[in-house]
């Protein structure tokens, strides 16, 4: 089933940023705490992990309001590959295979091959092409505790272009390979979150762009479904960090940009402050200081510090 979105779920933290040093020189621009890295939700929440069929074989299987109605009439109107039922003329001979499980469709040479339908001896039901007993080509494939996959088969796994509708109402659309998500494509959770880019073995890996359903968004690199890498994050508010992630929290060099034009130039560590950075108010007003864990330990007025890696805005 599709899982629900960690990320759309309440949850508060609080970000040390200690301005104490600064509110002299900076005093009114300078950073307002309780709305500026305290109100963050990314690092501290779970990306949405979606589903895949590898937890069903290990037992975690649906309840039954979850199951599948194969006779049920407004869920076969949702299926896209519908008109691979077959008809009257297309039902052709029944046989049953070695492992128990029943086809009717083409048979040539004593085995499946053609157009028919398979009821697995586990639940499954599918739809579709079959080569020699075997799934390959184009159908659909019902789980009885699982999605609903139309689309593209290589021995008997999706491989190809194909759609995976889960019952909560998640979808994944696009590349399938060797029975996993991979490839391009897009999945959307039915709480409203929305993942559209690359994927390895069933996990968000590459780059792609990320949604939540308050109007937060991440855009860049990923690790097995943890922003990792280069990357832009923004909220709703105008406010955004553009820098460098570590499973799933800043490490490394980044912008952190206030919808009013003040920002933070510098180093994180850990998701906090840690290193050299620089403040700058809306005026353009600049404050060089050395974080440690969040928290600013000294600060100078020198002009000339060079905070920005060299090369590091090319690559963006």
């Amino acid at each position: 089933m599709g899982q629900e979105c960690q990320k759309c779920k309440a949850f508060s933290v609080k970000e040390e940023f200690d301005m104490k040093n600064m509110d002299e020189d900076l005093g009114d621009e300078s950073p307002d705490v309780e709305q500026s890295f305290l109100d963050e939700e990314d690092e501290v929440k779970k990306h949405n992990r979606p589903p895949c069929l590898d937890y069903y074989k290990r037992g975690r299987m649906l309840g039954k309001e979850e199951y599948y109605d194969q006779n049920d009439p407004k869920l076969a109107a949702t299926i896209e590959n519908k008109e691979m039922a077959l008809t009257e003329e297309q039902r052709g001979e029944e046989i049953i295979l070695e492992d128990g499980s029943r086809y009717q469709g083409n048979v040539v040479d004593g085995k499946a091959n053609g157009k028919g339908k398979l009821w697995l001896n586990n639940g499954d039901i599918y739809e579709g092409d079959i080569i020699d007993n075997i799934i390959q080509g184009n159908g659909v494939y019902y789980y009885i505790r699982g999605p609903i996959y139309s689309g593209q088969f290589v021995n008997g796994k999706s491989d190809g272009m194909g759609k995976e509708m889960w019952p909560d109402g998640s979808n994944y659309e696009g590349q399938f390979r060797n029975g996993k998500k991979q490839g391009y494509g897009i999945y959307k959770w039915s709480q409203g979150c929305m993942y559209e880019g690359e994927w390895l073995e069933n996990m968000i890996h590459g780059y792609g762009r990320y949604e939540w359903s308050d109007g937060r968004c991440y855009q860049g690199n990923w690790n097995r479904n943890q922003m990792h890498g280069r990357g832009k994050y923004s909220w709703m508010d105008g406010k955004y960090y553009d820098g460098e992630y570590e499973y799933d929290k800043k490490c490394g060099f980044g912008f952190f940009v206030w919808a009013d034009g003040k920002q933070y130039q510098g180093y994180w560590f850990d998701g906090k402050q840690h290193g050299k950075g620089v403040m700058i108010n809306k005026e353009g007003k600049k404050k060089f200081g050395e974080w440690v864990n969040g928290k600013l330990i000294s600060c100078s007025d020198e002009t000339n510090v060079q905070i920005i890696p060299e090369g590091w805005i090319n690559k963006a």
